[in-house]
């Protein structure tokens, strides 16, 4: 996959556009990058809005055979339009597109619009999940804004762990990830989180692209 190319490849203030814009950049050779976002006074409040939230158990094994993914997490995927999770959605949404904006050609369609949310809970010594890909109806990029919580995240070439490369991304951090879609690519990057040793927190944000 061909690396995008920015029109203005250096950063002078350092703002969420222009962190967002050096993980772009970096999509094409590394498939996830991660840089920081939210500082502690503001994760602590987000994390406290997530304890009120309807979770229920993700589904412990999808799919068959060789295929099978493991997972062990709480999972929240039910959110009112008036939730103040979608205005952080926007918030990340917002310097994401004009990021995005500065490459020519965009790597995505614009605007790229996070309209699939949901909120992730893996307790300590979680399992946390296999190597996996997300599924196809999920286009362009993947944004993680880590809330709590220390695990291991990272991206493989394939389910056996060939070319693994851990992304860290610690509380406050976005990991992004490129999908299907991203710059003309079809494939999309094996993932996985594991070594959960203090609870992990993870707002998910996706372009779902069945979605009205």
């Amino acid at each position: 996959m061909s690396r995008p190319n920015a029109s203005d490849v250096t950063p002078t203030d350092d703002s969420p556009a222009d962190r967002f814009a050096a993980a772009l950049r970096a999509l094409g050779e590394r498939d996830a990058d991660a840089f920081p976002f939210l500082g502690p006074e503001e994760c602590r409040d987000w994390l406290g809005r997530t304890e009120a939230l309807p979770y229920r158990q993700a589904r412990p094994v999808v799919g068959e055979g060789e295929r099978a993914v493991r997972q062990d997490f709480e999972i929240c995927d039910r959110f009112d339009p008036s939730s103040p999770f979608w205005a952080l959605a926007c918030r990340v949404e917002a310097p994401l597109n004009e990021a995005l904006a500065r490459f020519d050609p965009a790597p995505v369609a614009l605007p790229f619009r996070l309209n699939d949310l949901v909120v992730q809970r893996y307790p300590a010594g979680s399992l946390g999940i296999t190597p996996h890909r997300d599924h196809v109806r999920y286009q362009g990029l993947v944004a993680n804004l880590v809330l709590s919580g220390v695990a291991r995240f990272s991206v493989r070439r394939d389910r056996s762990g060939r070319g693994a490369r851990d992304v860290p991304g610690p509380p406050g951090h976005v990991i992004l990830m490129r999908n299907a879609g991203f710059a003309g690519a079809r494939d999309r990057p094996f993932h996985r989180l594991t070594d959960v040793t203090e609870r992990r927190v993870i707002v998910g944000l996706r372009f779902r692209s069945d979605a009205a």
